[in-house]
């Protein structure tokens, strides 16, 4: 019984006529036929009960099309992944990213997607929000990692981890001795804001008040983190930034400021079908489904950017 035998019978038992059956394999009535008749004589069953008009499946032709119906889709997928392979050869898989995210959340996504695609070389690029919208639309770069993204109609954005921040601040700032901080604790203490980036801006605006004191900015967030250690303020971070083991900056939970979600975002052209792309989407998506959801720590509501 080979593989070309148990598709000519699913398409004679769907169609239930060897004519049609035959116009959709595009082969002769005859060669279908013979084909039929050959795996009856190897089954050692009749398939099918041949009337005037047309071709009715036997009990035991339904018990096998269950099982030649399984290895048509199980061939089907066996192709798609051989074309995928081929396909994803030998690229390069260029992206975007920028900020605390590339420290934690994205090189776990791209050790997942290297384990499923070996071949596929990554170029990344450092690129700030507004860089990475040019260099999105132009097809410099395939898919983007970052957060508090800027929202435009022409790209689709993905939740891939969510957390909520913390107070940074020097290990011998007073404040670090609590082990909560209260939104009336940082009154008057000079903050580290965002230089450029309009939406972490109003992130952070909103977390610590209309009226904080940002005394210095700072575009990226290990820079921020940089001027905490030497004593210049204090800043909000997420905790996966707790890795880098930044000297001298402790970090502490805040309490009763309002919830602010420091989300890492999947960014990409809605129009690109490239299967690089959808192999990333694939390799995101997993990862979320593994938690239930975007992965979390400390989830809360995000903040439109």
């Amino acid at each position: 019984m080979d593989t070309r035998s148990l598709l000519y019978f699913v398409a004679v038992a769907e169609e239930r006529n060897i004519g049609r059956a035959a116009a959709r394999l595009h082969i002769t009535q005859p060669a279908l036929t013979r084909q039929i008749h050959s795996l009856e004589g190897e089954v050692g069953v009749p398939l099918f009960t041949r009337t005037t008009s047309g071709m009715e499946i036997t009990p035991a032709g339904s018990a096998l099309l269950d099982h030649a119906r399984n290895i048509k889709a199980e061939l089907a997928q066996a192709k798609l992944s051989a074309r995928q392979a081929g396909q994803l050869a030998h690229q390069p898989l260029h992206i975007g990213v920028y900020g605390s995210a590339i420290f934690s959340i994205v090189p776990q996504l791209l050790k997942r997607f290297a384990q499923a695609h070996p071949r596929v070389d990554f170029n990344l690029h450092n690129a700030r929000k507004d860089q990475q919208v040019d260099l999105l639309r132009q097809g410099t770069i395939l898919v983007a990692f970052d957060r508090f993204p800027l929202r435009e109609d022409d790209l689709a954005y993905e939740t891939v981890y969510r957390e909520t921040l913390q107070v940074a601040l020097h290990k011998d700032h007073p404040l670090a001795a609590r082990s909560v901080i209260r939104r009336e604790d940082l009154d008057g203490e000079p903050r580290i804001g965002a230089n450029f980036d309009s939406g972490m801006a109003a992130g952070l605006a909103q977390a610590s008040g209309s009226h904080a004191q940002v005394r210095h900015r700072a575009d990226d967030m290990l820079t921020t983190l940089a001027l905490v250690s030497n004593g210049f303020g204090i800043t909000f971070a997420p905790p996966s930034i707790h890795a880098l083991q930044i000297p001298d900056v402790v970090f502490r939970p805040y309490a009763d400021g309002p919830v602010i979600s420091f989300d890492v975002q999947c960014i990409y052209r809605r129009s690109e079908n490239s299967p690089l792309l959808q192999a990333m989407l694939a390799t995101v998506r997993a990862f979320c489904a593994e938690q239930d959801g975007p992965a979390a720590s400390g989830a809360g509501p995000a903040v439109a950017a």
